[in-house]
């Protein structure tokens, strides 16, 4: 049970302040780091606790892996505009558009087990733990919701967290939530032995910051009426401003994992350097391989509400309900040749690598039509004209001469009536020669096609090409002369 109240009071941040933590406690270093698994018994726990450590080793290319293990149905019980259901569903959406934010290559597993019932649930949390670890070992970092946090549901995730690692032999962290509510700094619990402090960088605490902003029903009401009051406040979300993070280093029994370290002057952590592409270098299979070494849908295009509702603008930005031939390049695991397989007589699917191949031909077994082939593009090009070229997601991975190949080779292949969707996320990522703008930028340029089609968000731009546009949308279903 709950034996405190996120109405009370509390412990202020400024005297969390006073208290100077960082000259009395160690860094962490991320040393021996190769994948991170990330336990949140409720949505906005991983980005109040770690989001910062979220984004950072996102920033390194490390595979990520957050498992949410309820959806915070329970969040309002006292609501009388939200019921359990409509809350669940509200805060999936905030979770996976916040995780997309901070790591957006991250896989995300929404259990959905009860709220408040956790305890109840703790071996199904833990097999899910275990199968995100796989066989890295010691080299894979578990951090889950502290055990001595007083919410039973943040004991249970604790619970669940050390079984797993115990079983793989990984690394096991732990973070603080409500702690910063109902302790204090000279506690007991706060030992030398366990505590370590991740500094953030700018940019980190802004995109932590950023992501507890999208968890709405949280950090704000969800009307004026009462039970609909914010349950972060402004006062508690300053204990997750702070330019470090706090974990807790924990052994498989609980106590620290290395012995008492002394006391002393904060100073950045050791960190690995940035991986920066070389922007004259297109990604190689080998790059993908190892994202797809991390699981079998590493950008979350099953899970994330950011992917469903992307592929749905981009299937309704077609111009036309049928097309003869058609070709998506860089198709993965098939998830969105799913839905452009309503609307196509065959379509050729392109991936430079098998096992997302794999996944793509079971998910599309039995469907007529619809092949799929590994090849290296554009080098090696397919033969053909088609009526639809669909390039999503493709081409930052390439060298900008690559992309022009690419594009000209898309081009090139068009059918005098054909159409090329181009689709592309926005926000720089470290390991990709190019940005999307500087893809679509790209597009302009290609003599021979017209834009007809330019839909521009902060996170991604959606446009579609075409050689001949002699009649609109409307103009050709007859709605206008």
């Amino acid at each position: 049970m709950v034996t405190f109240s996120h109405s009370d009071k509390g412990t202020l941040e400024k005297v969390w302040e006073a208290a100077h933590w960082p000259d009395r406690f160690a860094s962490l270093d991320l040393d021996g780091l190769k994948r991170l698994v990330v336990v949140s018994a409720h949505p906005d726990d991983e980005s109040l606790g770690v989001g910062g450590l979220i984004a950072h080793v996102a920033g390194l290319g490390l595979p990520i892996v957050v498992i949410v293990l309820s959806n915070g149905e329970a969040s309002h019980p006292q609501s009388p505009t939200h019921d359990p259901a409509r809350l669940a569903q509200i805060r999936r959406i905030e979770v996976t558009d916040a995780l997309a934010h901070l790591a957006p290559n991250a896989r995300v597993h929404l259990l959905e087990l009860p709220d408040g019932e956790l305890a109840e649930h703790v071996g199904i949390a833990a097999e899910e733990i275990v199968e995100a670890i796989g066989e890295a070992g010691g080299s894979t970092w578990v951090v889950s919701p502290w055990r001595a946090d007083k919410h039973p549901d943040h004991a249970a995730a604790s619970a669940a967290a050390e079984r797993a690692a115990r079983e793989r032999g990984a690394r096991l962290f732990e973070y603080p939530i409500w702690a910063w509510h109902w302790s204090t700094p000279d506690a007991a619990v706060w030992s030398e032995a366990t505590v370590r402090l991740f500094d953030l960088l700018p940019a980190e605490r802004k995109a932590k910051a950023r992501a507890l902003a999208f968890h709405r029903s949280q950090v704000g009401p969800l009307s004026d009426s009462l039970g609909d009051e914010e349950i972060v406040p402004a006062g508690f979300r300053a204990h997750f401003a702070r330019d470090y993070e706090t974990l807790l280093e924990m052994t498989l029994n609980g106590a620290a994992d290395a012995p008492p370290r002394p006391a002393r002057a904060r100073k950045p952590a050791n960190r690995p350097p940035r991986a920066r592409a070389d922007p004259n270098q297109t990604l190689t299979a080998g790059f993908f391989e190892g994202v797809y070494a991390s699981g079998p849908d590493p950008w979350g295009f099953e899970s994330r509400w950011y992917e469903k509702r992307k592929r749905s603008a981009l299937i309704a930005a077609l111009p036309r309900q049928r097309f003869s031939t058609a070709l998506e390049l860089g198709c993965s695991t098939g998830v969105l040749t799913a839905e452009l397989a309503e609307y196509c007589d065959t379509l050729l699917c392109i991936d430079l690598v098998e096992e997302p191949l794999t996944i793509a031909r079971e998910r599309l077994a039995g469907r007529p039509g619809v092949t799929f082939e590994c090849r290296t593009v554009p080098g090696e090009w397919p033969d053909g004209a088609f009526d639809l070229i669909v390039l999503s997601e493709v081409g930052y991975y390439c060298s900008a001469s690559d992309l022009r190949r690419l594009l000209e080779r898309c081009r090139a292949s068009l059918a005098p009536n054909g159409v090329l969707v181009a689709c592309h996320w926005r926000h720089p990522v470290a390991e990709h020669p190019l940005t999307g703008d500087a893809v679509h930028t790209q597009l302009t340029r290609v003599v021979g096609l017209q834009r007809t089609v330019h839909h521009l968000e902060r996170d991604f731009v959606l446009e579609v090409y075409e050689p001949r546009p002699a009649l609109s949308v409307a103009q050709r279903g007859g709605l206008v002369p």
